[in-house]
C-alpha cells in the first residue's frame, strides 16, 4: 500500500472514530470468513464488500467535504461577528461633512429654535 493511500486510510479511521463509526474501508477490505461445509460463495461475499467499501469511500468523501465546509462556515461567521462588533463600537461617518462644520448647524438650529421659542406667545397652550 503506497503512502498516500495509508495516510488517506489513517485520515478516515481518525474521522470515522470520532463520529464513532467502527468500520472503514481497510477493515471491511481486510475481513478474512472462516470456511464451512456449506459456506457462502468466497467470489460473491468479496464482490458485495468491494461495493461496500467503495460506499465507506463515498461516505468518508462526503463527511469531509462537508466538515471542510462547515468549518468554512465557522470562520465566516467568526469574522462577520467581529466586524459587526467593530462597526458597533465605531461611531457612524457622514460622509463629505467635517465634523466641525457639522457643530455649527446644530449650534445654529439650536439658535434658531430659542428664537422662535421668544416669539411665540407665553401660553399654556404653546408651551
Amino acid at each position: 500500500m503506497d503512502e498516500h493511500m495509508k495516510r488517506r486510510l489513517d485520515k478516515q479511521r481518525k474521522l470515522f472514530s470520532q463520529l464513532g463509526i467502527t468500520l472503514d474501508a481497510l477493515t471491511i477490505h481486510e475481513k478474512e470468513f472462516s470456511m464451512k461445509l456449506r459456506g457462502y460463495d468466497a467470489e460473491e461475499v468479496d464482490t458485495f464488500l468491494d461495493s461496500v467499501i467503495k460506499d465507506y469511500e463515498r461516505f468518508y468523501a462526503t463527511i469531509a467535504d462537508l466538515m471542510d465546509k462547515w468549518q468554512e462556515q465557522q470562520l465566516e461567521l467568526r469574522d462577520l461577528k467581529e466586524q459587526s462588533k467593530a462597526a458597533a463600537a465605531t461611531p457612524p461617518v457622514i460622509r463629505g461633512i467635517d465634523p466641525q462644520d457639522l457643530e455649527d448647524i446644530v449650534a445654529r438650529l439650536e439658535g434658531n429654535l430659542r428664537q422662535l421659542k421668544d416669539k411665540l406667545p407665553r401660553t399654556e397652550k404653546y408651551l
